[in-house]
């Protein structure tokens, strides 16, 4: 007997039998038949190992374990009911701990913001945001979603691919006044401040008109963090790339200047990894249409 997966269907069964007093009357109310009725109603006392319900021509009648297990049968199913809406309000309310992993590189620009702005939106959600370009082993993080720049190589996860975001060439002008009159061909002997591992060695450039190249840089300065690589180029260390969102401001101010500004490095997919599954907390959700949201506010991001 499957009882295992059918203990609250064989509780509600009972209950609408002594509600009803009747087997053929609380077939309808459960939505089935009077044999599948009597079916579960042997299977729970199988289970019980007692009888429940005395059947006679008069009627029906519980007997003193039925009574008493209609009373706890009650408490049961208010139980069950006051769990299910709470544990199926998390999936409509955004709440609990969302534990995040994100790109060092934006800890300080959007992702940040948007965390923050999330917390003010719902008081009672708690995050956990750990800032890394290097995660090996996803699963074994304990977090809930990964936002990750570039491609995502464990096949293992649920990938939503939010977008593309633009990357120009720019330089201090102190630099392009030393290195004179640029063009594609003359890239690979210019310095270039290389970003690892996305911008170094073979880098494919797109031109406007559609047209790609393929330029093998010359990085005698390169980092893994975002910040310090944007730090080099504002210092006139060498050429490097950046999202407009980030150096729109200083190439306003004229801190920096757009190099060769019919190309560009082809642009970077973002990402959101997940756990494999069907259901999805709230707070996952929100996290995702909040980086989605803020994304294409910002200045090259191209929408998936």
């Amino acid at each position: 007997m499957k009882y295992t997966n059918d203990r609250f269907e064989l509780l509600e069964t009972f209950i609408r039998i002594a509600e009803s007093g009747s087997l053929s009357k609380a077939a309808p109310l459960i939505g089935t038949t009077q044999p599948t009725i009597s079916r579960r109603l042997s299977d729970l006392e199988r289970l019980l190992g007692c009888k429940l319900v005395i059947r006679s021509t008069a009627g029906l009648s519980l007997t003193d374990e039925g009574r008493v297990l209609l009373a706890e049968a009650y408490g049961l199913r208010n139980s069950w009911e006051d769990l299910s809406q709470r544990l199926s309000g998390s999936q409509s309310r955004p709440d609990g701990t969302l534990r995040v992993i994100g790109p060092a590189g934006y800890a300080n620009s959007f992702l940040i913001d948007v965390i923050t702005s999330l917390r003010l939106q719902y008081p009672q959600l708690r995050i956990e945001l750990t800032l890394t370009d290097h995660v090996k082993e996803f699963s074994a993080t304990g977090a809930e979603c990964w936002i990750c720049v570039g491609t995502v190589q464990d096949p293992g996860l649920a990938i939503r691919y939010l977008g593309k975001m633009r990357r120009i060439l720019i330089a201090a002008p102190q630099l392009v006044g030393t290195l004179g009159k640029l063009n594609i061909s003359r890239l690979a002997s210019a310095p270039f401040i290389g970003l690892i591992p996305h911008v170094m060695g073979e880098v494919r450039f797109v031109h406007t008109s559609g047209k790609t190249c393929m330029v093998t840089l010359d990085t005698p300065l390169k980092t893994d963090s975002l910040q310090a690589n944007y730090r080099a180029v504002l210092n006139g260390a060498g050429i490097g790339s950046a999202a407009p969102w980030m150096c729109d401001a200083d190439i306003r101010s004229g801190k920096l200047v757009q190099v060769l500004p019919h190309w560009s490095l082809e642009p970077i997919g973002i990402h959101i990894a997940l756990p494999p599954g069907v259901f999805r907390p709230a707070r996952v959700t929100a996290l995702i249409t909040a980086v989605e949201s803020h994304l294409c506010s910002l200045s090259g991001f191209i929408p998936a």
